[in-house]
Order: C-alpha cells, then sequence, then structure tokens
C-alpha cells in the first residue's frame, strides 16, 4: 500500500535553500577592499533584519511593548509621587523647620479671581523639589532641612504679595524622599498636573526666582510678580515680559483646556491607568499589531477533552 508523502511548503523549501546559501556566505572569500567590504556588511545586516522580522510574525504568543522595572527613574518617579499626592495637606503659613528633602506641592484654595478653578480642588498651583545638602545623603539629617526651607522660601514670596495674596488660603503637602529620586518625581508631578506656576507651563512662572543682582535690572518682571507685587527686588523692574491680560487669559484657557482634578481619587485613577501595562497600545503580536487582549482571549479555543 503506497503511503502518502507530506506536501512541502514553499517556506519550508525557500528555508532549506536559505541555510545552504547562508553557509556558502560564511564561507566565502570576502576579499581585502575596504569599501567592498562595507557595502556587503551593510547589506547582510539589511537582509538579517529582514528574516528576524519574518521570524517574528511566525510566532503567535503575545508580547509586551515593555516589562515594568521598578528600577527605572520613570517607574520611581511616578511611585514617589503618588506617594506624595496620598499625604495630608497642612497649612503652608506654619511649616516648623524638620530635617529632610524631596518634593511638594503647593494648593491656593482662595479669592484670588484668576485662580478660582482651583478652589476647593484637589489640583496644586505649584510643585516643586528640594534637593539634598549632600548628594549621597543616606538619611533625613545628612539631607539638611532643605524641604522646609524650600516651602518658608515660598512662604515668604506670597507674604510679600499682600495685595492680591493671603498665605492663609495655600496649603501643602510634601514627601522626604530618598536622595536622587526627587526629580524624576518632581518631572512626573509637573507633567501630569501642568500646574499654572510652574516655569515648564510657561504662564505665570517666576515663584522661585531669588532676585536680581543690581547689575541686572534690566531683566523683565517675571510674570508671577507682575500678577503678585511686593518683592522688593522685583517691582524696581519697569518691564514686565507678559502684561497681567495676557497672562489671565493664558490661565483661563489653560485651565479650560486641562480641567484641575477634583479630588484624590480622580487623582489616583489617573496614575493607575498610567501604570497599566497590558491594553490596546501596550501589548501585541507580530502579526496581528495592537490588538485588545480581551477580543484575542475569548477567540481562544478550549481544547475538549478526550
Amino acid at each position: 500500500m503506497a503511503t502518502s508523502k507530506k506536501a512541502v511548503l514553499p517556506l519550508e523549501s525557500m528555508l532549506a535553500e536559505l541555510q545552504t546559501l547562508a553557509h556558502r556566505i560564511s564561507n566565502a572569500d570576502a576579499g581585502n577592499d575596504a569599501r567592498s567590504l562595507k557595502k556587503i556588511r551593510l547589506e547582510l545586516e539589511k537582509v538579517v533584519s529582514e528574516i528576524k522580522a519574518t521570524t517574528e510574525k511566525l510566532d503567535p504568543v503575545w508580547r509586551p511593548e515593555s516589562i515594568f522595572d521598578p528600577s527605572d527613574p520613570n517607574t520611581a518617579g511616578r511611585v514617589v509621587a503618588l506617594t506624595m499626592v496620598a499625604q495630608e495637606r497642612h497649612s503652608l503659613a506654619a511649616i516648623p523647620d524638620f530635617y529632610g528633602a524631596g518634593v511638594y506641592a503647593i494648593y491656593y484654595r482662595g479669592d484670588f479671581p484668576p485662580y478660582l478653578p482651583l478652589k476647593d480642588m484637589d489640583h496644586p498651583i505649584y510643585v516643586g523639589k528640594a534637593d539634598p545638602d549632600r548628594q549621597g545623603a543616606k538619611d533625613a539629617v545628612t539631607q539638611g532641612t532643605k524641604l522646609s526651607a524650600r516651602l518658608n522660601e515660598h512662604a515668604k514670596s506670597i507674604r510679600k504679595a499682600t495685595t492680591t495674596l493671603k498665605i492663609e488660603d495655600f496649603e501643602c503637602r510634601f514627601l522626604i524622599v530618598q536622595s536622587g529620586y526627587q526629580k524624576s518625581a518632581e518631572d512626573y508631578l509637573i507633567n501630569f498636573f501642568k500646574p499654572i506656576w510652574n516655569s515648564e507651563t510657561k504662564i505665570c512662572f517666576g515663584l522661585g526666582k531669588h532676585g536680581d543682582s543690581s547689575d541686572t535690572r534690566v531683566n523683565k518682571r517675571s510674570p508671577w510678580d507682575t500678577m503678585h507685587p511686593g518683592r522688593e527686588w522685583a517691582d524696581k523692574t519697569f518691564e514686565n515680559q507678559k502684561s497681567p491680560e495676557t497672562i489671565n487669559d493664558q490661565i483661563a484657557g489653560h485651565l479650560t483646556r486641562h480641567l484641575p482634578y477634583t479630588d484624590v481619587h480622580q487623582i489616583f485613577e489617573r496614575i493607575m491607568s498610567d501604570m497599566r501595562q497590558i491594553n490596546r497600545e501596550r501589548f501585541f503580536t507580530p502579526a496581528k499589531g495592537g490588538v485588545l487582549f480581551d477580543q484575542v482571549a475569548a477567540e481562544v479555543s478550549t481544547p475538549s477533552d478526550k
């Protein structure tokens, strides 16, 4: 009785040819011409890349686009930021000296008209960091009193703006963190909240300025000092970077496009969304591209019991 021979797929036939060709290439004399060798190498790398892409397309198993790395600075920044938001709010008017460096957020709950959309919201008007006295400090004491000093420095500036602001209308959150993590946490918080007083938002920046020297009085007044006069060194400057009308319009437009977060629950949900790994964008198969994980899972047939 004749036995049927299994048909050879075209890809299998080409693979056999490729193996033979690869053996011939590896044993071929490439010569000594440098330009020729470079051209051959680049062409071979291109072919290898195409073959690798074909190989991946034959793999039906799903692949994550990233692996969660707790040591990654972005991951650490997100975790520190989440922990900072979980802290209690304190009056900015009464911050005692304490050891430690880290990150902080300042909140406004007053009646200054441009800032009314932030009143009673859990959305900071400013976020920042305080670096330790010593870069490699391993505990709060060797970090120095940098965090409390920075908060009190901001409080001092706000107290000077008596015509527009009251220190009693400001609260803050802060978190003392291990040295080295404050920068990534600050970056995440600024990108997350886009506070109107931060320079990165380019609206009402200037709170953190320490003053101009006597030979730089030609500098233009910061938008923060334009909105909140009172700091002596800023009042000696005669020209604004931006007019009050422009700043007011930019604040209103920004807070309309980026609605303030109402409470910590809304903030936590957004941060949790950022941390989810399995979704349309972050999980894929080389053959199908980015598809819904649950959709593919539903299509997987369960082998029947025999």
